[in-house]
């Protein structure tokens, strides 16, 4: 048989097409673009040699075990063909559910799942094969409700490789005790709503280092950074978050060095009872104040820091203001505010061990209790004053004494 140029070129043509129509049947685009994956919506997106993410961007994936079903096929059958680097579903409007093994044989290193507002079911099974794998996992704006929740912790708790988590925009109000389990998680911002962080909610995270709490906690509560584990590794902590009310000794128990980041346009009170202490304990704790006094409620709040600012050097510091003194403090007369040197007004409260809570304006107790915190070296000076003072009044009570004694043998 002889094949002419054109008959030829119809057979590629012919080919070609047959191709393309089976590719767009399985929404795989043609194009592989090195290094990145192209976000087009209704397709699946396989880079670095083909095979390196999977990409679902779009509400037409309601059953996203079948996908990875349909999509066996491409890879070869055996287990290294289907780790990949990363899987990302995106914008769907639809999905409801992660069932139980969701993603078959596959196995990812890094999961992203944002923009999914329905989805507001992950089966506490729905990573099995890919559990010992995940590295990291970053949602944002999932439908996951408190009734939900737990089933969903469960699933992060079967990650024991799992270093970074971050968890945004979600309906999550109340993280319980013991909700994260991940022993070799490093990382953790949560971003959220939140109504009540409970005692131990992060008990089993030994190896924790970056903790991120944003957008806004009702309370949090006195044990709440407690840790099952003592360290000498420093807990980074950012309170980037509109913040109800924490008790008393919340930073206290956390049986490792903290860096406390706070974000002043962010917090509605600076309660000496709860911060003064961290900054006295023996284990080297560390305070960043973010932004300026002026975007507080109540700046008058700070002024005892900056009043005892000499007391606290190595372990305090103003990061975008390092300029202030106590005399910038004036401006807003809170001198005429302060009772033991502590703001006496300004709304707030500060949450009791018990439960209950207290106005500033009623808080002798507790300034009887800082006012008795000892700190080897901090107060030697005004200890040394009393002698003195003590010393002197005795000298003078003996003068007069021997002034006495002498007037009445004159009498006599």
């Amino acid at each position: 048989m002889i094949w002419t140029k054109t008959s030829l070129s119809m057979m590629i043509i012919s080919s070609s097409t047959l191709i393309i129509q089976l590719l767009f049947i399985i929404n795989i685009p043609l194009s592989v673009v090195e290094g990145k994956c192209p976000s087009k919506a209704n397709s699946f997106c396989l880079q670095v040699d083909g095979f390196d993410s999977i990409l679902l961007d779009g509400s037409h994936f309601t059953n996203i075990s079948k996908v990875f079903r349909q999509i066996a096929f491409l890879f070869d059958d055996d287990h290294e063909s289907k780790e990949l680097d990363q899987f990302i579903l995106i914008n769907n409007f639809k999905l409801e559910k992660l069932d139980r093994n969701v993603f078959c044989d596959f196995r990812f290193r890094h999961i992203v799942i944002r923009n999914c507002t329905r989805l507001n079911s992950i089966d506490r099974d729905a990573f099995n094969g890919t559990a010992r794998f995940v590295k990291s996992i970053k949602i944002d704006s999932i439908g996951l409700t408190e009734t939900t929740a737990e089933d969903f912790f469960e699933a992060l708790n079967s990650l024991d490789n799992l270093e970074d988590l971050e968890l945004k925009n979600h309906r999550v109000l109340n993280i319980t005790e013991y909700t994260f389990r991940q022993k070799r998680l490093k990382s953790l911002h949560l971003d959220g709503p939140l109504e009540i962080i409970n005692n131990n909610a992060f008990f089993y995270t030994d190896n924790l280092s970056i903790l991120k709490l944003t957008k806004s906690i009702r309370r949090i509560k006195q044990h709440a950074f407690h840790f099952r584990l003592a360290s000498n590794k420093t807990l980074d902590l950012y309170l980037d978050a509109k913040i109800g009310s924490m008790e008393r000794r919340v930073f206290l128990s956390t049986q490792r060095p903290l860096t406390i980041n706070l974000f002043l346009n962010k917090m509605s009170n600076f309660e000496a009872a709860i911060f003064r202490p961290v900054l006295m304990e023996p284990i080297k704790h560390e305070l960043i104040l973010h932004g300026n006094p002026k975007e507080m409620r109540n700046p008058c709040q700070l002024l005892w820091l900056f009043r005892n600012k000499h007391r606290f050097k190595g372990v305090f510091q103003f990061k975008d203001e390092p300029m202030i003194d106590e005399s910038y403090f004036d401006q807003w007369r809170c001198s005429n505010q302060m009772i033991h040197g502590y703001p006496s007004s300004g709304g707030g409260t500060i949450v009791m061990d018990n439960g209950h809570t207290t106005n500033k304006h009623d808080n002798n107790e507790i300034h009887e209790e800082m006012n008795n915190i000892d700190r080897a070296g901090i107060d030697q000076s005004h200890n040394r004053a009393i002698s003195l003072s003590t010393i002197n009044r005795s000298i003078i009570f003996a003068e007069i004494i021997v002034i006495v004694m002498t007037g009445i043998r004159l009498l006599l």
